[in-house]
């Protein structure tokens, strides 16, 4: 016999992260890091290359969470 699952409620996120997308250096593919707030090493998932970015600055990323309430206002209409 062929049971009837119940569909899922869709979910809504419970966070936000920014990703910024690094051109590797060495074979220009773009490499997403989750917002770096320092200095960091980079390692391209094509070429296996390592090579230092340039960080985000951390207060516009805090700004932005803070302002979309941590991601709530880009999905609900109704936020503001």
């Amino acid at each position: 016999m062929s049971e009837r699952k119940k569909p899922v409620t869709p979910v809504k996120p419970s966070g936000l992260e920014l990703v910024y997308l690094y051109p590797c250096p060495f074979c220009v593919r773009e490499v997403p890091l989750i917002a770096p707030t320092k200095p960091t090493m980079a390692q391209c998932d094509a070429c296996h290359q390592r090579f230092p970015v340039v960080p985000a600055d951390e207060k516009l990323v805090r700004f932005l969470k803070i302002m979309t309430a941590n991601g709530r206002a880009g999905i609900d209409p109704d936020f503001l």
